[in-house]
């Protein structure tokens, strides 16, 4: 990741005799403004935020659901400083930075609004008359960020959203899923088997879910499958179509070899983005297309 957007070269320290709240950082996408001290802070490695992008009768307008690790931080500002001072030095900072602006506000119903976001604290030292809010779009070494910011006179909030997809597949579906999946439909998608990117090799963590296909196979002893491998559409098509085909050859191999099933029950073959299940334009889709399908024969 980039270093942090630096509002100042002064010392970034709490006040003498104020502390930060207990665990609680800086983000490194963003340095506090001098003097400030943290009173809130949380963060969750993949959730749903509701940005706005727009302030309407006193709510926010066009909010737009958008996910990833969300970061929130509340800053108690130091004495003698302005809420537009403040502001000012955020928005100059992460302008300068290359962060993009998508929404801005100012008075009581950008309070309000911002407020209606969980944008906490707006109501203490300040009020909601004197506040600003922003929210700005960027890049950084690690990907795309949102900075979604309020400020009044006594508190400055930041949420950061680092964009990123949802892990799937965490938890391998059981033996009787499985079946039931295949015997309703003719096919079901296992995500939990792993692959390192462009490698054909089964990562450690795929042994829950093949010993699973190894015991639908043992409790259904006249089931044939193909296994398909599919993956995204990063990449040239030769590629990817050789590198679903080896993925899909090395369960086969797997249930084979590891989990008793004969060879001679199972197909292995290879798509590679010929068959998505969501859009490759966003990278929660392209998690999505990269599976192994088990279908019936």
């Amino acid at each position: 990741m980039k270093r942090a957007v630096s509002l100042f070269a002064l010392c970034l320290c709490p006040l003498l005799g104020q502390r930060d709240a207990t665990g609680s950082k800086d983000h490194p996408v963003i340095t506090r403004y001098p003097g400030s001290f943290i009173r809130f802070y949380n963060q969750v490695d993949f959730d749903r935020y509701p940005l706005a992008l727009a302030v309407e009768n006193r709510r926010p307008g066009g909010v737009k659901q958008i996910e990833g690790r969300v970061t929130k931080i509340t800053y108690q500002n130091p004495a003698g400083r302005s809420a537009h001072e403040i502001f000012s030095n955020y928005r100059d900072a992460l302008s300068k930075a290359g962060y993009q602006p998508l929404f801005s506000c100012e008075g009581p119903d950008c309070g309000l609004a911002m407020h209606w976001q969980q944008l906490n604290g707006l109501y203490a030292s300040g009020g909601l008359k004197d506040v600003r809010g922003l929210a700005v779009r960027g890049k950084t070494g690690g990907g795309e960020v949102t900075v979604a910011m309020s400020v009044n006179t006594g508190f400055s909030i930041l949420h950061i959203v680092e964009h990123k997809a949802m892990e799937t597949g965490l938890v391998a579906a059981s033996a009787a899923e499985l079946a039931s999946g295949i015997e309703r439909d003719g096919h079901i998608s296992v995500y939990a088997i792993y692959f390192d990117t462009g490698s054909t090799a089964l990562k450690p963590e795929s042994a829950p879910a093949l010993a699973e296909i190894g015991k639908l196979m043992a409790s259904k002893q006249g089931l044939r499958l193909h296994v398909v491998g599919h993956t995204d559409n990063t990449g040239g098509l030769a590629m990817n179509m050789k590198l679903s085909a080896g993925r899909a050859a090395s369960v086969v191999a797997s249930l084979s070899g590891s989990h008793g099933v004969a060879a001679s029950r199972l197909e292995a073959h290879g798509v590679g983005p010929l068959a998505p299940v969501a859009t490759n334009a966003t990278e929660e889709g392209k998690a999505r297309n990269r599976r192994v399908d088990l279908v019936a024969q």
